[in-house]
């Protein structure tokens, strides 16, 4: 039990930054406006990131032996629950911000660029015995 927490560790914490950071008023929020979808491109950022983090874990959970395929079909389905879930933080409990689906396209867009670069670029090691 302790392996499994120490490997998902970093996905975990950055779970918990990005939690912080979006249920947030917008007023404690440092002014943001760079030029036009600076937010949409900080969602797609924080997935990417977060979704990278988790595949990591879960190949390391693994001992590098995971099915690349399971393991994209769980990351995605944790990192996509993840998204909602910020996304109804904001509707129900921020007062200050309001949920977006644009928000969450872009969520899906960090967690697609993730998967993707994932499945390309991911070799299990291969044992002959």
């Amino acid at each position: 039990m302790l392996r499994f927490i120490y490997s998902y560790a970093w996905a975990i914490i950055w779970s918990i930054i990005m939690l912080a950071l979006m249920s947030m008023p917008s007023n404690d929020l440092p002014n943001t406006n760079y030029f036009e979808g600076f937010d949409k491109l900080a969602h797609c950022g924080f997935f990417f990131v977060f979704t990278t983090l988790l595949l990591k874990a879960t190949s390391a959970n693994s001992k590098r032996r995971a099915n690349k395929i399971v393991s994209a079909l769980v990351v995605f389905f944790v990192a996509a629950f993840f998204a909602f879930l910020t996304e109804g933080i904001q509707f129900y409990y921020s007062v200050d911000r309001m949920a977006d689906w644009w928000d969450i396209f872009a969520d899906f867009v960090g967690i697609g660029m993730a998967l993707f670069s994932y499945l390309l670029l991911y070799r299990t090691r291969v044992s002959y015995k």
